[in-house]
């Protein structure tokens, strides 16, 4: 049976936040046996949950009350993909800092921590019946499947990502080689408007894959050809985090943003008869 974990010892990151453009830090704790995620914000405790999302333009924001905390999804697939049940995250600042903009340097600090198994069998959301919804052309749907699989497009009209498609199942392991080391991305000639609405003010080339005309602004240039396609499943697994447990599931996707997924997420909830909670097995 796989038993809950949590972090052996404490550990902490900063840098620029992605869209405030300021300094933050974050902290990170070890938890007990079922306490969850939550993030501390002010001392506002707001727990990792589909009901707690208050924004999803460019980045999930989680709030309770006038609290916020914003860019949380890198760190919670991070999360989700070691397995880390029970953990509470402290914040300065409104935003988590965006480190290199993939999950890489969220391992790295993890992996800094220590993991450690605790005294009773981890839970799942265990999906009993497809859950699908659309938005315009683009859709997304939670199925039945042994263990976590996502199957995921996206299409952008920019020669150098194009259509992209990348289908895999997900466990700690495929991960770390597969999708951690996938950085956000973003196109030039967006930029300046995104700014003047308050958006990507921390975004720089230290942090973001920057696409313009002829393609990514970045001296050694893509990870991998499929690099967007596969940050975008590091994306669409931080919002799964998002129903509080590890997830026995497919999720199949077209063009997914923040929204989509958090709305597909919603529908879930909203069917009891779609999903059963259930013990991990080994």
């Amino acid at each position: 049976m796989n038993h809950q974990r949590t972090l052996a010892s404490a550990t902490e990151a900063s840098s620029v936040a992605l869209h405030c453009g300021a300094r933050t830090r974050v902290r990170l704790f070890p938890a007990p046996v079922d306490a969850g995620r939550w993030f501390v914000v002010d001392g506002v405790e707001i727990p990792v949950a589909v009901s707690r999302v208050v924004d999803t333009q460019l980045a999930t924001t989680l709030g309770h009350g006038d609290a916020r905390v914003r860019t949380v999804e890198h760190l919670l697939s991070a999360l989700l993909a070691l397995g880390i049940d029970n953990v509470r995250i402290h914040v300065e600042g409104p935003e988590l800092p965006i480190l290199d903009g993939s999950g890489a340097a969220w391992l790295a600090l993890i992996d800094a921590a220590g993991v450690v198994e605790q005294s009773i069998p981890a839970r799942s959301v265990r999906l009993r019946t497809a859950v699908t919804v659309r938005d315009g052309n683009r859709w997304a749907r939670l199925e039945p499947a042994p263990g976590l699989s996502i199957d995921l497009s996206i299409q952008y009209d920019h020669p150098a990502v194009g259509s992209q498609r990348l289908s895999m199942a997900i466990d700690a392991a495929a991960y770390r080689r597969d999708i951690a080391w996938a950085r956000n991305f973003g196109f030039a000639g967006r930029v300046p408007a995104l700014q003047r609405i308050g958006l990507v003010r921390g975004g720089s080339l230290d942090n973001a894959i920057v696409f313009d005309q002829y393609g990514a602004i970045y001296e050694g240039g893509l990870r991998s050809p499929d690099e967007p396609v596969r940050h975008k499943i590091l994306d669409a697994m931080g919002d799964l985090a998002l129903l509080g447990s590890r997830i026995e599931g497919r999720l199949v996707a077209d063009c997914p943003g923040h929204g989509l997924i958090v709305k597909l997420l919603h529908a879930v909830m909203d069917d009891s008869d779609s999903w059963t909670i259930a013990r991990v097995d080994a």
